[in-house]
C-alpha cells in the first residue's frame, strides 16, 4: 500500500523484524490518534512538533510508554529511511521539510487520508470555508440511528474531541 524502500536503509536483524517508518507531523489530538493507529498496523511512528509546553510534554511521557517517539521544540527534517509523512491540517503543505520529502520520494498524506485508508464504513466528506462543523454535526445526527454505525472523523477539534 505504501512506497517501496530497499530494507537495506534499516538496522534490522531478520526481514520479519523491518517494521516501515513513519513520521507525523504535529502532536494535537488527530495526530496522536494517527500515531497510535499506525503503530498498532506495525509501523516504526515518531511525532513531532515545534512546541514544547507543559501539555506536550506529559504527551510525550505517555507516547513513551507506548513504543511511540516525540520529538518537540524542533522542526521535521526528512530522512530517506522515513516511507510516509502525516501532516496535520494546521501544517502548510508548502513549508520547505515537506517540499524537501516529496522531492525525495517520500510518501506525504493528510491525515484524513490516513483514516480513510484503514476505515472500512462509507464515508460523507465536507469540505468548503464556512459551515463545515454545523453541517458535519447536522450529518451525523441524520444518520444516527440504532441498526446504522459511523464513525466522525473531523479536523474539527470540538468534533474530535467527541
Amino acid at each position: 500500500m505504501f512506497s517501496d524502500k530497499l530494507i537495506e536503509t534499516r538496522e534490522i536483524r531478520s526481514i520479519t523484524e523491518y517494521m516501515p517508518i513513519a513520521h507525523i507531523i504535529g502532536l494535537g489530538k488527530s495526530g496522536i490518534a494517527a500515531a497510535r493507529l499506525l503503530k498498532r498496523e506495525g509501523w516504526e511512528v515518531t511525532l513531532s512538533d515545534r512546541s514544547s509546553s507543559p501539555n506536550l510534554l506529559a504527551q510525550q511521557q505517555e507516547l513513551a510508554r507506548e513504543g511511540i517517539a516525540v520529538e518537540l521544540g524542533k522542526s521535521f527534517a526528512p530522512v530517506e529511511s522515513i516511507e510516509l509523512i502525516v501532516v496535520s491540517p494546521g501544517v502548510s503543505w508548502d513549508i520547505p521539510a515537506l517540499k524537501q520529502a516529496r522531492e525525495l520520494g517520500i510518501e506525504t498524506i493528510g491525515e484524513m487520508e490516513l483514516a480513510w485508508r484503514y476505515l472500512k464504513s462509507p464515508w460523507v466528506g465536507i469540505t468548503g470555508t464556512n459551515g463545515k462543523t454545523t453541517t458535519t454535526a447536522l450529518i451525523a445526527a441524520i444518520l444516527q440511528k440504532p441498526d446504522f454505525t459511523h464513525p466522525l472523523a473531523a479536523t474539527s477539534a470540538t468534533l474530535c474531541a467527541n
